[in-house]
């Protein structure tokens, strides 16, 4: 059973995009949410913004969740704030783009550190108390990358493929003790990491930005890009009470541009 009504979340890289609209939809719900950035000035501006649209708890922390001391930093601000951390939300920005043939030892390392250690750490600080209180949620959100390789993303489609596994395994080992693990795995969606990435890519095919983002629009069959709004309503539902029955799935939320079958 849930131990509160008002659950402490965690909301990793939301002073825009994904995480803030993860954040604005977990304040909706009644649920008290510390949200995280690198930038002060950012993420106080977007704490203001969530408390006007939401009217919610809401509380900045800055930190680098790619440094090791960072989620320690964050995890003891939120039980200082509002307790224990229930629901944490992972979200980083991507590595940078490039061939695999150009991916170095080094470009591997960072990836790790900016996308799996993070989330280890976060679990290492929190799934005690979780399991103690017999109920918890851990949700990343990774790629579409995790099921269909992408070209020029060969740091996002090896680690988020490995952090998928790690995910897996830890569902396996906490879910008899109330706590769900999932993560979910979004499509081409409208965020300034989309258009970055566009810049990139268009150069190495030799078109635009604007092409090319068409034509990401047009690959799946829903015909346009998604919403960051349709990927905070799939990751809220999986920190709910009523996704009790799921742990250890990672979920597409990608407009159909996955074609297998499951």
């Amino acid at each position: 059973m849930s131990p509160s009504k008002s659950h402490v979340a965690i909301v990793g890289g939301a002073s825009a995009g994904l995480g803030y609209a993860v954040a604005e939809e977990l304040l909706r719900q009644g649920k008290r949410v510390v949200i995280v950035s690198r930038s002060e000035e950012r993420i106080g501006a977007a704490a203001e913004q969530l408390r006007e649209a939401t009217d919610g708890r809401v509380a900045p922390v800055v930190a680098d969740l790619a440094e090791p001391e960072g989620p320690a930093r964050v995890v003891k601000a939120t039980r200082d704030l509002f307790g224990q951390p229930e629901i944490v939300v992972t979200n980083a920005g991507g590595p940078p783009a490039m061939k695999a043939i150009n991916a170095t030892a080094d470009d591997l390392i960072a990836a790790c550190e900016l996308l799996l250690l993070p989330v280890q750490r976060f679990l290492e600080l929190c799934l005690p108390a979780m399991r103690s209180a017999g109920w918890g949620r851990v949700v990343a959100i990774t790629s579409i990358a995790v099921r269909e390789p992408q070209p020029l993303l060969v740091l996002s489609n090896t680690l988020r493929a490995g952090l998928t596994g790690y995910l897996k395994s830890i569902a396996d080992e906490v879910a008899s003790n109330g706590v769900t693990v999932n993560s979910v795995l979004p499509g081409y969606t409208a965020t300034d990491r989309l258009i970055e990435l566009a810049e990139v890519k268009a150069k190495d095919l030799g078109t635009t930005p604007e092409a090319l983002m068409e034509s990401w629009a047009a690959s799946a069959p829903v015909g346009r890009l998604l919403e960051p709004r349709e990927i905070a309503a799939a990751t809220a539902f999986l920190c709910s009470d009523a996704a009790s029955g799921i742990t250890g799935h990672a979920l597409p939320v990608d407009g159909g541009f996955g074609r297998g079958l499951l």
